[in-house]
C-alpha cells in the first residue's frame, strides 16, 4: 500500500475514534436519563422534585429508588446511579470524591401510639428510654404501662442521626426492638400501645401521635430557625462534578421553586400522603 494511503488511513481512523469518544462523552454528560437512589427519607422529596422537573423537561426521565443512606453513598461512588441520596452527614472517607448538595432539611419525628396520653418528651428522657433505664410510661408522665422502644435497622441514616442526637454513643437497652424501614417502624408504633419510635417527618401520618421534644413542637418554623433539636440536612451526592441534566436538576432542586416543593412535602402532609406504588418508591432505607 502506498505510504500516503497508509498515512491517510491512520489519520482517518484517529479522527473516527476521537469523534466516537466525544459522542460517548457527550451522551453521558447530557444523558436524558437521571438515576437517583439512597435514603428514602429523601425519596419523597426527590420524587416530587423529579415529577416537577420532568413536567418542564419532557425529554428527561428521572428514576428514583430507595435503599438507605449507605446505598446512596455506595451506589453513586461506584457509578451505578447519577445521584445518591443521604439523610445523614458523610464521614470524611465517604466524602472523598463526592460533591454534596443540601436540598432541604428534615426533622426526625418522635412518635407514640395515638392512644398514649403523653404529649411531650425530653432528649434526656429519650436517652433513658432507649438505654434501658426508663422502662415505664409513668416515669415520664404517662400511664403505668411498659415502654416498648423501637429503632430502625442498621444502615439507616435516620437511625444514625437519632443515635447522634439522642444516644451519645451509648448502647441500646435490652428491650429495644428493631423495625425495618420508615414504614415498618411507623406501623409497629401504630399497632403497639406502649411503643415509642421515630421516623423521617415526611412519612408522618395520623395513625400515630407526634410528641414535642424538649417542649418544642415540630413545625416548619422550628426546624428552619434551628429550635427543633432533631433536625438534619437532606443531601444529593454526585461523583466528581455534575454536568448536563444532572447539574441542571440539582440547580432546580436548590432554586426557590424547588425549595417550595421540598417544603410542601416536608410540612404539608396529610393522612392521604401514603406510598403510591406507581411512583416506584418503596418504604425502605431512610
Amino acid at each position: 500500500m502506498d505510504v500516503k494511503i497508509k498515512y491517510s488511513v491512520v489519520i482517518f481512523t484517529i479522527v473516527i475514534v476521537a469523534i466516537a469518544g466525544y459522542l460517548i462523552y457527550s451522551d453521558v454528560a447530557n444523558s436524558n436519563t437521571i438515576t437517583i437512589a439512597g435514603s428514602t427519607s429523601v425519596a419523597p422529596v426527590a420524587q416530587a422534585l423529579a415529577n416537577a422537573y420532568m413536567s418542564n423537561h419532557p425529554g428527561v426521565k428521572i428514576s428514583v429508588s430507595g435503599g438507605d443512606s449507605g446505598v446512596g453513598i455506595n451506589d453513586v461512588r461506584s457509578g451505578q446511579v447519577d445521584i445518591g441520596a443521604s439523610s445523614r452527614n458523610l464521614t470524611s472517607s465517604e466524602a472523598k470524591g463526592l460533591s454534596q448538595y443540601i436540598i432541604g432539611q428534615d426533622a426526625i419525628s418522635i412518635i407514640v401510639n395515638e392512644q398514649n396520653p403523653v404529649n411531650g418528651i425530653s432528649l434526656d428522657q429519650l436517652n433513658g428510654i432507649y438505654n434501658g433505664t426508663i422502662t415505664n410510661w409513668d416515669l415520664v408522665g404517662g400511664n403505668n404501662s411498659p415502654i416498648t422502644p423501637v429503632t430502625r435497622e442498621a444502615g439507616s441514616g435516620t437511625r444514625a442521626d437519632f443515635e447522634k442526637f439522642v444516644m451519645t454513643n451509648e448502647p441500646y437497652g435490652p428491650k429495644v426492638q428493631v423495625a425495618t424501614f420508615n414504614y415498618g417502624l411507623l406501623q409497629t408504633v401504630a399497632v403497639t400501645p406502649g411503643a415509642i419510635g421515630y421516623v423521617a417527618h415526611d412519612y408522618l401520618n395520623n395513625e400515630v401521635k407526634l410528641l414535642t421534644v424538649d417542649n418544642i413542637t415540630l413545625t416548619q418554623q422550628s426546624v428552619q430557625n434551628g429550635n427543633y433539636p432533631l433536625t438534619r440536612n437532606l443531601l444529593f451526592l454526585v461523583k466528581g462534578t455534575p454536568t448536563g441534566n444532572v447539574k441542571d436538576f440539582i440547580d432546580f432542586a436548590q432554586s426557590p421553586e424547588g425549595q417550595a416543593i421540598v417544603n410542601n412535602i416536608e410540612y404539608n402532609l396529610t393522612a392521604n400522603n401514603t406510598y403510591n406504588p406507581s411512583s416506584g418508591i418503596g418504604y425502605s432505607g431512610g
